[in-house]
């Protein structure tokens, strides 16, 4: 995946069971804004060559708007795709690129994780099916992760996610409670061998002071 293979140099992406990144609409509304904005340009340089042609500066500055508006919107298109969560078996990873050289981190542990929910804040969330997931950890934290695809699909996902954990934990809880039983049975067995042998030593030392 193209996503996961940009952020693995500033997350780690080892165990990375499922990665959840923002709704293909978003980037759909980005692209008609775009096109209209060189549809802007475009228009502007053809009123420029037709009532000005001696004007021989229009050229460069409809190419000049036109790269800058389109390095701008590479910066603003991989800001939100490559703003993510990273699933793993033990924990969530949020990544946020927040600018060219900016980005935020932050790794939650599956145990801190108290409440998942979803909302729908528009008509346009619900006829294109997406929304937004509040992830609600101790303390009354919430961490909120916007314009997400299917976000009733993904909530239950993700608790599902969480109820697996809880699960793998507990069993593994109960095993280790299971394998201290267990040495503690073999340690009273043991020192209940060492109190008989000791019984029955005293036994025989009463037995030939007697004699």
């Amino acid at each position: 995946m193209l996503r996961k293979y940009l952020i693995q140099r500033y997350v780690d992406v080892k165990g990375t069971e499922e990665i959840l990144g923002h709704s293909s609409f978003i980037f759909l509304r980005g692209v008609l804004l775009y096109s209209v904005l060189l549809f802007l340009i475009y228009l502007g340089y053809a009123l420029g060559v037709y009532f000005a042609p001696e004007v021989w500066y229009v050229k460069r500055i409809a190419g000049i708007a036109g790269l800058v508006l389109f390095i701008r919107r590479v910066f603003v298109f991989l800001n939100l795709y490559l703003d993510c969560l990273l699933f793993s078996k033990n924990q969530l990873t949020v990544f946020l690129r927040e600018g060219l050289l900016e980005y935020r981190t932050e790794v939650i542990d599956r145990s801190k994780i108290n409440v998942v929910s979803h909302s729908q804040n528009s008509l346009r969330d619900k006829l294109f099916g997406k929304g937004d997931i509040t992830i609600q950890l101790g303390n009354n934290v919430d961490f909120s992760f916007h314009d997400v695809s299917a976000p009733k699909r993904q909530v239950a996902k993700m608790m599902l996610y969480k109820q697996n954990y809880e699960e793998e934990q507990k069993q593994k809880i109960e095993k280790d409670l299971e394998g201290d039983q267990k040495n503690f049975d073999v340690l009273v067995d043991a020192l209940g061998e060492v109190i008989k042998e000791y019984l029955e030593e005293k036994s025989d030392f009463y037995e030939i002071d007697e004699e």
